[in-house]
């Protein structure tokens, strides 16, 4: 069997595992372009010699360390399969060490920033409600642009305050504040176009938008706004998470909210939030009102 047929059937279990899409389409596109030059190759030789050769090339491009992380543990994930399955004798990629992650403070938005972004939205007519519910949504909490896409009228209970969200990570329900949700009413209330087959809470030309065009329109309002570097909405994500983080709120609470899987990854808020360190380091001080 061939790399590449071996590549095929590994896709193949995790869509009959029920993999999402966004997960099958991260496999197959590190894997194969990971291992491009060897896909002709009898699966045999991807020995461990063959997978450092495999990440080098990627480290000699000088990308992200994240992105070498993420073509790392795509590798891991396929060879474990591989030698489950009986494919391979051994592991190519058991005991090696892993790439380091060097630690950088997450970029997020000041409140002038923000509120440059949101004159922007307002001062367009056409389009004003819809952006400035979207603005709401993403900064104030947290969404992901897939899951403003995918927002449906139905998920948004009106009493209760909560919107229900289909991301990567799966389902989950996320409170909104009384002024996320002024700007979703008035929207949806007034400026909503769209015929009663189109449930989407969003749409362009009376068509549901799509993630990428949300990213496009938060691009466009930050050029607008001469915020000085690209956005995009992952950036109010890590503003909100951020902000809640120094107004007081707990790591748990925060994973909750961003529907993260591991705590881990919340926690890089924690330590992106150097004000409330500073603050909690004050008032926990031994020496905090001694005459010294």
């Amino acid at each position: 069997m061939q790399i590449a047929e071996a590549l095929d059937e590994f896709l193949a279990e995790h869509k009959a595992r029920g993999s999402r899409p966004k997960t099958l389409r991260y496999y197959r596109c590190t894997l194969s372009n990971l291992l491009r030059p060897y896909l002709g190759q009898p699966v045999t030789d991807l020995n461990v010699f063959l997978c450092n050769k495999a990440l080098q090339a990627v480290a000699e491009r000088n990308v992200k360390p994240a992105t070498l992380a993420a073509a790392d543990r795509a590798l891991r994930a396929f060879t474990a399969w591989l030698y489950g399955v009986e494919l391979l004798p051994k592991n190519p990629m058991q005991g090696r060490k892993r790439p380091k992650l060097r630690w950088e403070p997450k970029q997020v938005l000041s409140q002038v920033d923000i509120q440059k972004l949101f004159a922007v939205a307002k001062a367009d007519a056409r389009y004003r409600e819809r952006n400035i519910a979207i603005l709401h949504l993403l900064l104030a909490c947290g969404l992901r642009a897939g899951e403003v896409a995918a927002l449906q009228l139905s998920d948004i209970d009106w009493t209760q305050s909560i919107v229900k969200v289909n991301g990567k990570t799966g389902f989950g329900q996320v409170p909104i504040d009384r002024q996320t949700l002024q700007a979703l009413r008035r929207y949806v209330t007034h400026s909503r176009k769209a015929t009663a087959q189109v449930s989407h809470v969003f749409v362009f030309n009376k068509r549901p938008i799509t993630a990428e065009t949300v990213s496009r329109q938060i691009a466009r309002l930050g050029r607008r706004a001469d915020i000085g570097r690209p956005i995009g909405p992952h950036i109010c994500r890590h503003t909100f998470a951020t902000a809640f983080i120094e107004a007081g709120g707990d790591v748990f609470s925060l994973k909750r909210i961003l529907r993260h899987t591991t705590l881990f990854t919340s926690m890089q808020y924690v330590h992106n939030s150097t004000a409330s360190l500073r603050g909690q380091m004050e008032n926990g001080s031994p020496i905090r009102g001694l005459k010294l």
